[in-house]
Formats: C-alpha cells, sequence, structure tokens
C-alpha cells in the first residue's frame, strides 16, 4: 500500500506513534544474549592448551627418537599451560596451514607467527610483541656479501621457507634473484648444503642454530638491519578474554628476559655458546 504523505491526519500519526513506541517496548523486552564462551574458559575446562608445532629450530624441534617436541616456543607454551594449570598439546602444523589450524579449531595458539596485515584479516594477535629477531642470511663462507642489494642480484638463488613472513618480505625486496621456496626451515637449510641455492634467509636465531650444526657458511645479518617484532596467532572471538590474559602474559613474560633466558638455555642445549649471538630481547642489542 502507498502512503499519500498529504492526507496522513492527527490520529494516523498517533498510531504509528503508537506502534512504534510498542515495538521498542518489545524489544528492549527480548533477553540479553550471553557472550560466547572464552576459549580462555575451555582451556581451563579442559586442562589442555593445543599449540601448533612444525620443524623450525630454536622455536620447535622433535627428538627424532623420542618424538618429544623442545624449543623456544614450546618453553613458552609450558609456561602458559602452567599458568592455567592446563597440559601444553602440540599439535604438528605448517607455517602455511598455522592460520587455516587457527580457524578450525584444531590448535589455540601458534608461537613466532609474525602479526602481517594479511593474516590478522584472518586471526587475532594480543598488543604485546613476544619478542624480536632481525632477518638474516646463510651464505657461504668466502662470501662478501653485506647488504640486500648485495643478495639481489642476476643469478643468485635464495631460499625462503614458505608461508612465512620472511617470504613476504623477499619478495618485496628482491628483484633480480631467484627465490625458491620450501615447506620447513630444515628443507631450505639442506638445500644450502646441497649448493641448490646460494643464500638461505631466515631470522637470524634459526640460522645460528642451523650454521652451527652444520658447519657450514657463515651467518651475516644483511644491512639495513632492523628489529621485527613477532607474535602469537589465535583465534577471532567475540569474547575477548583470551586474547587479553595472553597479551598480559607475554608482557609480563618480555619484560622479565624470560624469551632471552629460553633462546639462550636451549642454544645451551645444542652446545651453542649464546654469549656472542644476538637475544631476543631488542632493548639488549648492541
Amino acid at each position: 500500500m502507498t502512503i499519500d504523505q498529504g492526507k496522513i491526519g492527527r490520529r494516523t500519526l498517533l498510531g504509528l506513534a503508537a506502534a512504534t513506541a510498542g515495538a521498542a517496548v518489545g524489544l528492549s523486552a527480548l533477553p540479553t544474549l550471553a557472550a560466547s564462551p572464552s576459549t580462555l574458559d575451555r582451556i581451563k575446562e579442559s586442562k589442555r592448551l593445543r599449540i601448533g608445532v612444525t620443524s623450525a629450530e630454536p622455536w620447535f624441534f622433535k627428538d627424532p627418537m623420542t618424538e618429544t617436541w623442545t624449543g623456544v616456543g614450546v618453553a613458552m607454551g609450558q609456561r602458559l599451560a602452567a599458568s592455567l594449570g592446563a597440559t601444553l598439546v602440540p599439535v604438528e602444523t605448517t607455517w602455511a596451514n598455522a592460520v587455516g589450524a587457527l580457524q578450525a579449531d584444531q590448535i589455540d595458539l601458534m608461537f613466532v607467527l609474525d602479526p602481517t596485515e594479511e593474516r590478522r584479516k584472518a586471526i587475532d594477535f594480543p598488543d604485546a610483541p613476544l619478542f624480536y629477531y632481525a632477518m638474516g642470511a646463510l651464505v657461504a663462507g668466502d662470501s662478501t656479501i653485506k647488504t640486500w642489494s648485495d643478495i639481489d642480484k642476476p643469478g643468485l638463488r635464495i631460499g625462503v621457507t614458505l608461508g612465512t613472513s620472511l617470504d613476504k618480505n623477499v619478495t618485496a625486496l628482491v628483484k633480480q634473484a631467484a627465490i625458491n621456496r620450501f615447506s620447513n626451515n630444515d628443507e631450505t637449510i639442506a638445500a644450502f648444503a646441497a649448493k641448490r641455492i646460494d643464500v638461505a634467509v631466515q631470522f637470524h636465531p634459526a640460522l645460528v642454530v642451523q650454521q652451527t650444526r652444520l658447519r657450514l657458511g657463515k651467518v651475516i645479518l644483511p644491512e639495513p638491519v632492523e628489529p621485527v617484532a613477532t607474535s602469537v596467532g589465535l583465534r577471532k572471538e567475540e569474547n575477548p578474554a583470551f586474547r587479553d590474559w595472553l597479551d598480559g602474559q607475554l608482557k609480563t613474560l618480555y619484560a622479565d628476559g624470560v624469551p632471552d633466558q629460553l633462546f639462550a638455555g636451549y642454544l645451551k642445549s645444542k652446545n651453542v655458546d649464546a654469549s656472542k649471538i644476538p637475544g631476543l630481547i631488542k632493548e639488549a642489542w648492541r
């Protein structure tokens, strides 16, 4: 029915007003929907904190004999699980699949996941950083490479791990060199050892561990060197309780220097002297 606005009388207006008021009362009487349960509540109830793990020292390492996972990411997870009275449950994934695993509720957290703009569209991150590292390069022992422009040369082959922020960064930096992508850090280093690539680009803590194990080549921090903040990925939720709790935990752990302590402890377990290696607290870098 079409209403002729020029013929609306006082009675019609009063009727419309009454109907509108009645609708408003009806809406206000509806029950308020309860906020959805938080992942934090589920973890406390189930006593299980699930974290994603993948082959990437020093963050995650699976002992081939015992199949036990260790590493800085695992140790951080154990601390958080203990604070909740929960057991840590490692769930194997890959860097490329980590976001999907979080969305599918297969894992609760993914440590050492850089908060890129693309990832922020799909998952959540706390405000506080987990720690900091720098982009490094594993090159031949007699290499004269010092800068990123030295690396970006025709014919030079670079290896990165698929789906990482390094993949994105190197793709943006490099215009002339060839980029080879591998499913995990170990495959990237294996390609360097087999001389299928000339430069392996990873963050400096991972490269130090790999180079020490291989005793092949040398690790450099190509200039310009800038600290990169990494984080912990989690599912987007209407209820912010888990994110807020995680943010507070990370702030405390970073302020107490825990990332550096765990990193040094892991290096010691691999017989690596951490005293000459930049740590994970950028304020301590020299």
